[in-house]
């Protein structure tokens, strides 16, 4: 057998079994896609989360370190420049459901059945939006709690409780969008430490 009729041969081999060739392939892409369906589901709503968050406000920054009034400093998951103010999002990952109010001192998740207690995170939030109202008198400054998609709350949730479907409209950035004269002189204040507290990276207070 010449060469020419060993590739004639295979050529029209492969041809003949191509279909199933690519039938089986189907099949096991199939499979493979319907049993990592959750995983895939949980990346994307990754993926989809951190777009949205890093699109809030006229410009944010996070991980943002403030002074704490006494000496020290805390976190400050993100800080917004809003155009008639500063924003505060505190981030949490709390999967299951979740059941709260505004002066309850421990929330409860339920999670495969059992539930478990958390400090009312709220409180940390006002702390977070006096301390930063301190440094930068006469600007308003509001704070949200975000939950990812891990968390549903089949009760309810205190309206400074926020998913990725109920994001205010006031957090979103809209092209050619300005802030007041007086929320940029503040966020350049609390960017560069001009405020009265004054910087000292040495202390950090973290909740």
């Amino acid at each position: 057998m010449t060469a020419s009729e060993l590739y004639q041969s295979v050529t029209h081999y492969f041809d003949q079994y191509l279909s199933f060739i690519v039938l089986i392939v189907t099949v096991v892409l199939a499979i493979i896609l319907f049993l990592g369906r959750n995983k895939i589901r949980y990346v994307w709503l990754n993926i989809k989360t951190r777009y949205h968050l890093n699109r809030l406000g006229i410009k944010q920054i996070t991980n943002f370190r403030c002074p704490d009034g006494l000496g020290g400093y805390f976190i400050i998951d993100r800080l917004l420049m809003l155009p008639d103010g500063i924003g505060l999002v505190m981030f949490k990952q709390y999967p299951g459901s979740i059941f709260c109010a505004d002066n309850i001192e421990e929330w409860s998740q339920i999670l495969d059945g059992k539930s478990y207690h958390f400090k009312n995170p709220l409180v940390d939030l006002d702390y977070q939006v006096n301390a930063v109202s301190a440094c930068i008198p006469g600007v308003p400054v509001n704070g949200f709690i975000f939950f990812d998609h891990q968390a549903d709350f089949p009760k309810g949730h205190p309206e400074r409780v926020i998913q990725l479907d109920t994001i205010p409209q006031s957090l979103l950035w809209e092209k050619n969008t300005e802030a007041q004269k007086s929320v940029v002189s503040a966020w350049d204040s609390l960017c560069s430490g001009n405020h009265p507290s004054g910087p000292d990276p040495s202390k950090t207070t973290t909740f």
